[in-house]
């Protein structure tokens, strides 16, 4: 089995299974080496499971989830002191609604960007460092809006 250094081997390439106790243990460890924290933004459609994602994260359930219907309805902010850890969840990015989610997540992250004279910690807190676009294993295929997403 080839697994994913970059995760801290929570990730098998083979099956594509996340091993969110490895990921865990992995955001454990780079706590210890850096003292800020990590900004993740969660991205894809309506069901994609990034509530479900961010509940297995934290090891507990904080972000509502459910099926089918979309239970997030703006950006949310979820934080993890220990891991050093802030997860982003968005409104599901459906074909009706892309560009009004799009422009919303772009708008925020260009607030950040520009303002001035934020503290470092007030700043670390905001810039979103890296996304993640969710998709179901399941789903038969990817969707345009899927391919195409760019927030800059």
């Amino acid at each position: 089995m080839e697994h994913d250094n970059s995760l801290g081997g929570a990730f098998n390439k083979e099956t594509g299974e996340l091993n969110t106790d490895k990921l865990r243990e992995h955001f454990k460890n780079l706590k210890g080496i850096k003292e800020s924290k990590m900004n993740i933004l969660l991205m894809g459609y309506t069901g994609s499971g990034k509530s479900s994602l961010i509940n297995a994260l934290f090891g507990k359930e904080i972000a509502k989830a459910g099926v089918g219907k979309p239970i997030t309805q703006h950006l949310e902010k979820y934080i993890d002191e220990q891991k050093g850890l802030i997860l982003w969840d968005t409104k599901g990015i459906e074909d009706k609604d892309y560009h009004d989610t799009m422009q919303s997540i772009k708008q925020r992250m260009e607030e950040v960007s520009l303002s001035k004279g934020h503290d470092e910690k007030e700043a670390e807190e905001k810039i979103i460092h890296m996304a993640y676009l969710c998709i179901l294993e399941s789903y038969p295929r990817i969707e345009k809006r899927e391919r195409v997403i760019k927030l800059r």
